[in-house]
């Protein structure tokens, strides 16, 4: 059983790198179509299992998004996270008054 992988089967091997920006946008709409491209590929799994192995820092590999090395659902937004507001105790305002 031959168990060689050859890249140039790959969906987003086109010869001339004009997919390359679509596998490490900051864009979710060019994740999503870098996604869609590997989609059917034959080399899916390998690509995929390969990112694992490596510890991919970012990017789209075999259909996932990797950040730090490893797989994640979405992108996170740049800059600070939403500030939320912060629950105040019940009878924390009373000794507050008392004061």
């Amino acid at each position: 059983m031959d168990t060689t992988v050859s890249w140039t089967e790959a969906r987003c091997a086109t010869g001339d790198a004009s997919l390359l920006h679509l596998f490490f946008s900051e864009d979710e709409t060019e994740i999503s179509l870098a996604k869609q491209v590997c989609g059917d590929c034959p080399l899916r799994l390998p690509c995929y299992e390969g990112a694992v192995r490596r510890r991919e820092p970012w990017g789209v590999w075999g259909g996932e998004l990797f950040d730090r090395g490893a797989p994640i659902a979405r992108k996170p937004r740049r800059g600070r996270p939403p500030k939320r507001p912060v629950e105040v105790a019940a009878g924390a305002n009373a000794e507050a008054e008392v004061a």
